[in-house]
């Protein structure tokens, strides 16, 4: 970020839940958890190959060794909880406003949980 300054020694990754463009004009609550790693120094080049238009819910950074797992576990709970999307394992179908709240919390809860163990 600008006027920021990084240690360019510690690399970092990001966790990013998304809704495409398609599945936006479509009026369907579809969203995708993704994860890309990048030196924060430099924009986030994973999240503008998506569509324009597309909504970006939230983009958490996380260590870089820790993104894959990060990832993995999230999709693990999602998984338990909301039925697939039509285009793959990364996307699901969150009905409600309430149950977007609930993902969030949970990419969130499992992002404190890297961070306790990595400390």
């Amino acid at each position: 970020m600008k006027g920021m300054v990084y240690d360019t020694e510690e690399k970092h990754g990001y966790i990013y839940l998304v809704r495409t463009r398609e599945f936006k004009s479509l009026n369907r609550p579809i969203y995708k958890v993704g994860r890309t790693s990048q030196c924060p120094d430099t924009r986030i080049g994973r999240l503008h190959k998506y569509t324009k238009g597309s909504e970006i819910y939230l983009i958490l950074q996380c260590h870089v060794d820790d993104v894959g797992l990060i990832e993995k576990k999230i999709l693990e709970q999602f998984c338990h909880r909301w039925n697939p999307g039509p285009d793959g394992s990364e996307d699901f179908i969150i009905p409600t406003a309430q149950e977007l709240l609930a993902a969030k919390e949970i990419i969130i809860a499992v992002m404190h949980e890297f961070e306790r163990k990595r400390i």
